[in-house]
């Protein structure tokens, strides 16, 4: 379970820092998981990815997910100032 934490955490960091985003623009968090008492357990593993002020988050357990292999899915929606926004080179390229 932690280490599915860890790199759900990884990859959104990286997805917002691709659009000059941060951890802390953050502002809700959806997060299911197969195992409430496991994923309770992982707290450090997010304490290395926030601090305070936490986004709002919402935590369910659910029977399974899509895959029978992963424990944790989180979404998460996140404010970026403007000041601080660049569109992802995929989405340039579109817009050219």
């Amino acid at each position: 379970m932690a280490a599915q934490v860890e790199q759900v955490l990884q990859n959104i960091s990286d997805v917002l820092g691709a659009m000059g985003g941060r951890m802390s623009d953050i502002v809700s968090l959806q997060q299911f998981t197969t195992d409430i008492q496991a994923f309770m357990r992982c707290g450090e593993v997010r304490t290395r990815f926030f601090e305070a002020p936490y986004p709002v988050t919402t935590t369910l357990e659910v029977s399974s997910l899509y895959d029978p292999r992963l424990l944790i899915e989180i979404t998460g929606i996140a404010e970026i100032p403007l000041n601080r926004f660049t569109m992802p080179e995929t989405a340039q390229e579109k817009h050219q």
